[in-house]
């Protein structure tokens, strides 16, 4: 059952962070650490939706309709996430 889990937050979670982060990061580089991030932070997020079906069930469920920002699941602790994160909260503040 938890790689049933696994495979449904993959889709529905981890494939659509990596869409939002090709569509929203402006240069090549940051396209790297992105990348890296969530090469990284992957293993870490299915590990979690294993291990915690409802934060699986609430994330994927806030992601699928809009209501949940994907990049707020990743860790800023992981350097290449931390420099992604700092760029789309920027232009978030710039939109807003």
């Amino acid at each position: 059952m938890s790689d049933f889990i696994s495979y449904l937050f993959a889709i529905f979670v981890v494939t659509p962070l990596q869409a939002e982060l090709a569509d929203r990061l402006p240069t090549p580089e940051l396209m790297d650490a992105a990348r890296n991030c969530v090469t990284a932070e992957g293993p870490r997020l299915l590990e979690m939706a294993q291990n915690n079906w409802g934060w699986a069930a609430a994330n994927g469920i806030g992601v699928a309709f809009g209501m949940v920002d994907p990049v707020t699941l990743l860790s800023p602790e992981n350097a290449d996430c931390g420099k992604v994160i700092g760029v789309l909260r920027s232009q978030d503040t710039e939109e807003a």
